[in-house]
């Protein structure tokens, strides 16, 4: 006589609907979790290049620094571009990869990685005394937080918000939390 055999439910499917459900939660009319310089980077895109940068790191990297240094990038490189100190995106792959990343680098990682490369040259007072970069010294004199404020940056709000005054990516209350009256 057989007894009763007990089976063991995995749900496989959990995490992909889990994800669908969520994504109801983004902010009213984005899909992407990026938007930089008029390119689209998904929410997967972002999630995976906070990963990528969190195991070459030796401390885990949080999204909103992420989509900070990517949306910063497109600034620093206009400044460094055409310069020996001019980051290319095969050496930030390259550099990736020596760190240990597994896999390939996604868009957003690389762009957010030439972003801490070109933020390193600026701290670099060596570097930046070098007579090449005196254009570069000339923007970085000028530069104001609320420049970097109107930067072309749109954040889902699951992320945060760029914020106006150059602050970087803020945390975010969705207008459906409300606070408690005291």
């Amino acid at each position: 006589m057989m007894g009763t055999v007990k089976r063991a439910y995995s749900f496989p499917l959990a995490a992909p609907v889990t994800a669908v459900v969520l994504s109801g939660c983004s902010g009213v009319g984005m899909t992407e979790g990026v938007v930089i310089d008029g390119t689209g980077y998904s929410v997967g895109e972002v999630q995976e290049a906070t990963e990528q940068l969190s195991e070459v790191s030796p401390e885990p990297v949080d999204t909103a620094t992420v989509i900070y240094q990517a949306g910063i990038a497109p600034l620093l490189g206009g400044w460094f571009e055409g310069t020996s100190y001019e980051v290319t995106e095969n050496e930030v792959r390259s550099s990736l990869s020596d760190a240990g990343l597994e896999g390939d680098a996604g868009d957003l990682t690389v762009q957010a990685v030439s972003a801490q490369r070109y933020l390193a040259v600026i701290n670099d007072q060596a570097a930046m005394s070098d007579e090449e970069l005196a254009p570069v010294v000339a923007e970085l004199q000028t530069l104001t937080q609320e420049d970097l404020g109107a930067l072309p940056v749109e954040v889902n709000p699951r992320f945060g918000a760029w914020s106006p005054a150059g602050d970087g990516v803020l945390p975010q209350v969705p207008e459906w939390i409300v606070q408690p009256e005291s």
